[in-house]
């Protein structure tokens, strides 16, 4: 498992797809790092954005849960 829980992504105003950019432990790094990018104005058409992972899908597939209204027929929540 990752100890990176935040991940800073960018995107270009003109593009549908979202780039890479870090991930962080803590969401003040990730706010931190998102606002230094933003600070420095190297590109005037893109967003930040923190992506938060809310599920280790290594740990979820080895523990069987018993299946709930809120899952799907794969067994993944939604």
């Amino acid at each position: 498992m990752s100890d990176k829980k935040y991940i800073v992504m960018s995107k270009f105003d003109s593009s549908d797809k979202f780039i890479y950019d870090r991930g962080f432990a803590t969401r003040q790094l990730a706010n931190s790092y998102a606002k230094l990018m933003m600070d420095s104005n190297e590109y005037d058409d893109i967003s930040y954005f923190c992506f938060e992972q809310t599920m280790d899908y290594d740990f979820y597939f080895d523990v069987p849960l018993p299946k709930t209204d809120n899952t799907d027929d794969d067994g993944i929540p939604f």
